[in-house]
């Protein structure tokens, strides 16, 4: 059994027949090194990774597992310091030096391009 949850780092160089040919062209629109998928079925010949409300069949190999975020897709925040109330997970990544999640946020409706780790929410 695999990690519930991994990062899939994959470059074109690794070969296009790693990604489900159905799935390539959307996968290639979200391919990240950093992005942190939920795997949610093992088949035969590919795993199914799920990345917000997005599905990609994948072979095994690339999956690196990671311990699960504390943070899920769409759920709602609260930043230290930010008076907002309206702020939502929208990105979830892994740092691969510090080793731990860190996450893209929505505030009122428009997207931030500022990383936020575990710590900088209130919980």
């Amino acid at each position: 059994m695999l990690s519930k949850w991994g990062t899939y780092p994959w470059f074109s160089e690794h070969g296009y027949d790693k990604i489900h040919p159905e799935d390539l062209e959307n996968f290639m629109k979200e391919a990240n090194n950093t992005k942190v998928f939920k795997c949610v079925d093992e088949g035969i010949n590919y795993i199914t990774l799920k990345y917000q409300d997005k599905l990609y069949r994948v072979k095994r190999d690339l999956y690196k597992g990671i311990p699960k975020p504390k943070f899920q897709f769409g759920q709602k925040v609260k930043i230290i310091d930010k008076k907002s109330d309206n702020i939502t997970i929208t990105d979830i990544m892994w740092h691969y030096e510090k080793k731990e999640h860190f996450y893209f946020v929505k505030v009122d409706g428009k997207k931030k391009s500022k990383r936020y780790f575990e710590q900088e929410f209130n919980t």
